[in-house]
């Protein structure tokens, strides 16, 4: 059995390239282009995700946030029972 959540990815223009980050998660990286930031925070998002389950702690869910949303991130998990 899988667990589906959507975590919102805010990302930020900066000198130099873009930060991209989860609100949420905390989990944060960084890409030279905005195409590249959302591939870094995708897999950045799948290695927090994997460490988590194998720790066996819960995932948190989505905030709201002020930070302006530019997309989000569904992930499936399985579901600990």
């Amino acid at each position: 059995m899988n667990q589906t959540r959507t975590y919102s990815l805010a990302i930020q223009r900066q000198e130099g390239g873009y930060l991209a980050y989860f609100p949420s998660t905390g989990c944060h990286t960084w890409g030279k282009t905005f195409e590249e930031a959302v591939k870094n925070a995708e897999e950045a998002l799948a290695v927090y995700v994997e460490t988590i389950n194998a720790h066996g702690d819960t995932l948190p869910e989505d905030t709201n946030t002020e930070e302006p949303v530019s997309l989000g991130v569904t992930v499936r998990t399985p579901v600990m029972v």
